[in-house]
């Protein structure tokens, strides 16, 4: 008789989450209080852990099972205490605070509530609402999502590669951000230095570069170009819940861009949407001169491989 594997599983109390992921620096903190703001969406979720367990068994760390497990575990437990008003984020100073929310009233009332248990599960099934997720790098393996969430969507925000060098350049993610005890990203140790997750295996490779925008490329064109290409290779049902809108597009046109994310999540504006995206800044002018500048100085700084690198990095994020 053949013995079943046993495999740990949860109850989910909702599949409808919508995991707005991308690159750090990428536009995730513009577009989360937009899609916050819609009607049936709670605010919007970050959760550290939930992501390392994703990057763990992208490197094959953790099993799937394992994963799908503590995913479902993780977010069942924040989307039933964001349900009940428990452990809300009122540090006005975070842009994930409570405060920041168009629908700050009624997170005030459910934490002076003391409804919980069942109620609140049957309440959550009732609403019906979708839970907005703050996810880097979310298409590192997105079938890992898709099978632990059967209702879930992902909307992809890509920024310019420049845009993205320039600026991980300046905060300097190429260094020794990964030692910091603030660096919530997964990283290991070798020969006594922090690499990001995504090194692993060409840590001497990377180490051997000195240039620090060459630095800064080599780490973003492992992450991104892994992520398009996994986009690429998903069939016909997993791309038709995935939506891929570029940065400029979306903070320059925001109104336009808004009316294909509205079809895509099957929503209409809030009554604050109009107000979050101004208090966001959307709808701006790019400044496409300082653009071309940034592009100039960093090709300037660089080697001829590293210039192909970045042309390489420009078509992808053209295609």
């Amino acid at each position: 008789m053949q013995i079943k594997k046993k495999k740990p599983d949860t109850n989910l109390l909702t599949s409808d989450l919508v995991f707005i992921g991308g690159l750090t620096r990428s536009g995730k903190s513009f577009l989360c209080p937009i899609i916050s703001s819609l009607n049936n969406s709670e605010t919007f979720i970050c959760d550290s852990i939930a992501e390392n367990i994703y990057y763990a068994n992208f490197l094959k760390k953790i099993d799937d099972d394992y994963a799908k497990f503590f995913l479902k575990l993780i977010y069942n437990e924040k989307i039933y205490n964001l349900r009940i008003g428990r452990n809300l984020n009122r540090r006005d100073a975070d842009y994930s605070s409570i405060t920041h929310s168009v629908i700050q009233k009624i997170y005030d009332k459910r934490e002076k509530s003391t409804k919980e248990g069942d109620d609140i599960i049957n309440k959550i099934k009732k609403d019906k609402n979708f839970f907005p997720i703050m996810f880097h790098d979310v298409l590192l393996k997105p079938k890992l999502i898709f099978e632990s969430f059967q209702n879930s969507k992902i909307i992809f925000i890509e920024r310019h590669p420049v845009e993205l060098i320039y600026e991980w350049e300046n905060k300097k993610y190429y260094g020794d951000f990964y030692s910091n005890p603030r660096n919530m990203t997964l990283s290991h140790k070798y020969n006594d230095k922090f690499y990001p997750y995504w090194c692993f295996d060409s840590e001497q490779e990377f180490s051997n570069l000195k240039n620090s925008f060459e630095k800064t490329i080599f780490l973003i064109e492992k992450l991104y170009t892994k992520q398009k290409k996994n986009f690429l290779s998903l069939n016909k049902k997993n791309k038709k819940n995935i939506m891929i809108i570029k940065y400029d597009a979306m903070v320059g046109t925001t109104n336009y861009k808004l009316k294909a994310i509205l079809s895509f999540l099957k929503t209409t504006k809030g009554k604050k949407t109009n107000y979050i995206i101004k208090k966001q800044n959307g709808n701006r002018e790019l400044n496409n001169e300082f653009k071309k500048k940034q592009r100039e100085k960093i090709l300037s700084c660089i080697s001829l491989e590293y210039k192909k690198k970045l042309y390489k990095l420009e078509k992808i994020y053209e295609k």
